[in-house]
């Protein structure tokens, strides 16, 4: 029998590099979101701050929605996206409504309060009083929550434009991807999976077999990969004989 000729393995097509970067930066922010968010409720919970205690808890409960849909996706779930999408987009609003909320609840009596002795001679040292500094105060409270609010519309909108972006791409990915063979079939065809999966690492890859999942695919390199697989497991089938009772 001669041997199969060597051919350089596809490199990963678009979809392939959209689908690989969407799972990996969910899982990170997700997870991420979760650990801080449980972290930040911790201390809210110790400190007595039942507010910030529940805040705490909604986010981490938006993080593990990204932490979902990033599941979904690697048991090949197309929509995963839209749980991506919407973690981050009720995350948004979520800390827009509570910066928006804290604008409008400065407390003149508390900021003041929060000087301590040293801050207090500082302003006597240079002719402040207190009432001097409280238009800066208020300055100082506004600007902290818009900042927050700008932050998250940058990236929490922009995550999740990123994901609504490439949602076409990763769900091409995801349905050229090879079916899984049956519980009942998964014993027997693995080994060929195996040596296929070996083939293709030492990019031994047959021309005909390749140029016959080109053609079958109208020449989608995502399917193609997925239809090789397929034919060439076939024939490594029928060269071995029925399969064991």
């Amino acid at each position: 029998m001669a041997k199969s000729k060597r051919m350089p393995v596809p490199p990963p097509t678009l979809p392939e590099k959209a689908l690989k970067r969407v799972i990996g930066l969910s899982r990170l922010n997700g997870w991420s979101v979760v650990i801080f968010a449980g972290l930040g409720t911790l201390l809210a919970l110790a400190l007595g701050d039942w507010l910030s205690t529940g805040l705490g808890l909604l986010v981490a409960a938006l993080g593990g929605l990204e932490v979902h849909g990033n599941r979904r996706l690697r048991k090949r779930d197309p929509e995963g996206m839209k749980w991506l999408i919407r973690s981050q987009m009720l995350l948004l609003a979520l800390i827009l409504a509570y910066c928006a909320s804290r604008l409008g609840s400065f407390d003149a009596e508390s900021a003041l309060a929060n000087l301590t002795p040293d801050m207090e001679a500082v302003l006597k040292e240079s002719g402040l009083t207190r009432a001097d500094i409280l238009p800066l105060l208020h300055q100082m409270f506004l600007a902290l929550y818009l900042s927050v609010a700008l932050a998250s519309l940058v990236y929490q909108g922009g995550l999740a434009l990123y994901y609504r972006s490439k949602t076409r791409l990763v769900t091409a990915a995801l349905q050229a991807l090879p079916q899984v063979p049956t519980a009942s079939a998964a014993n027997h065809d693995q080994r060929f999976y195996d040596a296929v999966a070996a083939e293709m690492t030492a990019q031994s890859i047959k021309p005909g077999l390749w140029a016959r999942a080109l053609a079958e695919s109208s020449g989608d390199e995502a399917r193609s990969k997925a239809r090789y697989i397929q034919l060439r497991v076939d024939e490594m089938r029928r060269a071995a004989g029925p399969r064991p009772g």
